[in-house]
């Protein structure tokens, strides 16, 4: 990918970031809607210094598909992600006590993917049934099974996993492993139609076709 297209693409995006901060009142207005086609709450949580608003367009193009039941895990910047997953923890309890829903999704990007991930390994009772991570700092081990990774191949903060020493998923769950967008940065994957696309399939494949579903998203980069 041309390197200015791709700065361009990555200052775009940061612009709709920053744009998107004064609607914050409309993300806090978060209800549960017991009868919404796909009633698994989704938990977004963002990257360090980012915000809840940066998830907008994701819940705008996941609405259309049915999935309409958003709550977000927000956080001062800080780098402890141990203490972020128990608190990340506690609230999806909360959420489930409050709701009645006996699981939840979790997508994160950049350091909030690391923090689910980070839950999901240590307390394996928490009811997660999917985690997406984007763009996600990570550690040469296998991923959890039922996590779907994305990377983008022109990030400047977060290394592709290395084709042979990882880390990899330790099965395919729902479709889940790794995925690579090429034409994109670290930003990017917050905006870009290809991560759009492939989180709201990884979440909406149904339980009966775990296992079953089309392999995700994943593409050879050479560059």
């Amino acid at each position: 990918m041309n390197t200015l297209r791709l700065v361009g693409t990555e200052v775009s995006a940061l612009g709709a970031a920053a744009l998107s901060l004064p609607l914050r009142l409309v993300v806090s207005r978060e209800s549960f809607d017991p009868v919404a086609p796909h009633r698994t709450p989704v938990v977004l949580v963002h990257g360090f210094f980012g915000d809840p608003t940066n998830f907008l367009l994701l819940r705008s193009y996941l609405a259309t598909s049915g999935i309409r039941n958003f709550t977000t895990f927000a956080y001062p910047p800080r780098i402890d992600y141990q203490r972020l997953a128990a608190r990340l923890g506690r609230e999806i309890t909360s959420l489930c006590l409050a709701t009645g829903a006996t699981e939840v999704d979790i997508v994160g990007h950049s350091l909030g993917g690391l923090v689910g991930r980070y839950l999901v390994e240590m307390w394996p009772e928490m009811p997660v049934r999917r985690l997406v991570t984007l763009g996600a700092p990570y550690f040469a081990s296998p991923l959890p099974a039922q996590e779907l990774s994305v990377f983008a191949a022109h990030d400047p903060f977060i290394p592709l996993p290395h084709p042979v020493y990882g880390p990899h998923a330790a099965h395919v769950a729902g479709g889940g492993g790794v995925a690579v967008i090429p034409d994109c940065g670290h930003w990017g994957l917050l905006y870009h139609r290809a991560v759009l696309q492939e989180v709201t399939r990884f979440l909406r494949v149904p339980e009966a076709a775990v296992g079953l579903a089309a392999p995700p998203l994943a593409l050879d980069v050479a560059s």
